[in-house]
């Protein structure tokens, strides 16, 4: 059993890493979601072959993204609190 616990490594040897990981995954993300931001009539506009897309479809796919979004930020600003 000892030897199971000395290949184990302590926390403070991997928390500049674990920083850096989900400080760049965080500027990813919000990256991502400027991206989306700024080219959502180009992704969420009305779609002419389809029949059911009306505005309320629309809006309702616009807001499943931005909660997703905000959710993954959410995530990754409590992991880096925790560090």
């Amino acid at each position: 059993m000892n030897a199971i616990f000395a290949a184990i490594h302590s926390h403070a040897e991997s928390l500049l890493a674990l920083r850096i990981f989900f400080s760049s995954c965080l500027v990813i993300v919000i990256l991502a979601g400027l991206y989306v931001f700024k080219n959502r009539q180009g992704f969420f506009s009305r779609d002419p072959d389809v029949t059911a897309d009306h505005y309320g479809a629309r809006n309702l796919r616009l807001w499943q993204v931005i909660l997703v979004w905000i959710l993954a930020i959410d995530l990754l600003v409590m992991m880096l609190w925790r560090l």
